[in-house]
Order: C-alpha cells, then sequence, then structure tokens
C-alpha cells in the first residue's frame, strides 16, 4: 500500500508500528526500533509485549472501520498504559505524554512511545482514522484520508476489488 499516504504527526510511528508483523523476532524489531528513532530496546520480553500490543491496537482499529473490537485489547492496551506509567502533561500546545523521562524498564520506553502517539490520537480526535483493513485476509493498517472518513480497504484497487468481486459472487449465486 505504497501509494497511500502514511499517517500525520503522532500517528506517523503508531502506523509504521502497526505494520511490523514481518519482524518475526527481537532482532528484527530491534532493528526497526533503531531505524525509527524510537528509544529503549528490544529484548525477547519487549518482543512478546511488542506483538500483544500490536494486536490489540489492530483490533481498536477494525472496530473504527466498522468491525468487532475484541473486548481484551481495551484491556491489554490499558495494562501497557499503566506499565508503561504515561501520565498526561497539560501544556499550552495541548496534552503532552512524556516518554523517556524517569527511570524505566528499556521496553517501556518503545512501548510508551508508540501508546503516546495512540493516546494523543484519542485526545485530539484523529484515532477513528486509523484503521485496519476490513479484508479478513489483510488487516493492514493504514490512515483514512478520506473527507468523509469512508475508507475501508488498504488498497481499493486490491483488497476493495477483491471483496466487491466476492459480494457480487455471493449475490449471483
Amino acid at each position: 500500500m505504497a501509494s497511500r499516504p502514511s499517517a500525520p504527526g503522532p500517528l506517523a510511528p503508531v502506523e509504521a508500528f502497526l505494520r511490523t508483523r514481518n519482524e518475526v523476532d527481537a532482532a528484527g524489531l530491534e532493528r526497526w526500533r533503531a531505524a525509527h528513532g524510537l528509544p529503549g530496546e528490544v529484548t525477547a520480553e519487549t518482543y512478546a509485549r511488542a506483538v500483544r500490543l500490536r494486536e490489540a491496537l489492530r483490533s481498536l482499529m477494525l472496530a473504527n472501520n466498522a468491525g468487532p473490537a475484541a473486548p481484551a485489547a481495551f484491556d491489554l492496551v490499558n495494562e501497557e498504559i499503566v506499565r508503561c506509567d504515561l501520565r498526561p502533561l497539560v501544556t499550552a500546545g495541548g496534552v503532552r505524554w512524556p516518554v523517556g523521562e524517569r527511570e524505566a524498564h528499556p521496553g517501556d520506553l518503545m512501548l510508551g512511545a508508540v501508546l503516546a502517539g495512540v493516546l494523543t490520537a484519542m485526545s485530539d480526535g484523529t484515532w477513528p482514522r486509523m484503521k485496519a483493513c476490513a479484508a479478513d485476509d489483510c488487516q493492514y493498517a493504514f490512515y483514512d484520508h478520506t473527507r468523509n472518513r469512508s475508507g475501508r480497504w488498504c488498497d481499493v484497487a486490491g483488497c476493495g476489488a477483491n471483496a466487491r468481486m466476492r459480494a457480487y459472487r455471493r449475490r449471483r449465486a
């Protein structure tokens, strides 16, 4: 989905994090973390937490795309927020979620940075535009840039065309 523009502002690292399905071990996620300039380091424990958090966030994004959100996803995201000790600071520019300003587990810094982007988006109203592709076999993370927030697929010509073709065949059968 290279043709789709990336998410703006604090959602850019969140979107990139949600696209880490190809990082199949801690070393791969550590390379990704370093390439994106996120704080901390990735251990085996952090990798396991990151995978669980990524899939919980994907579940919340499916709900943004008229799909079901797993109730456990909310619990897992809230647990990670507490574990990363994220606390809002009110500033003249709005709410800020500081990360890395205290002693923390190295994994908390990376996951905290991702969660700070999620919390910022939830508080500024841009979170509903973060979606997971409606295609059951895809669920790729994307930011919905459409004016009326009606984007359903990561790629209209790919997943969208396939979904429309399946629906057409069901109607004709």
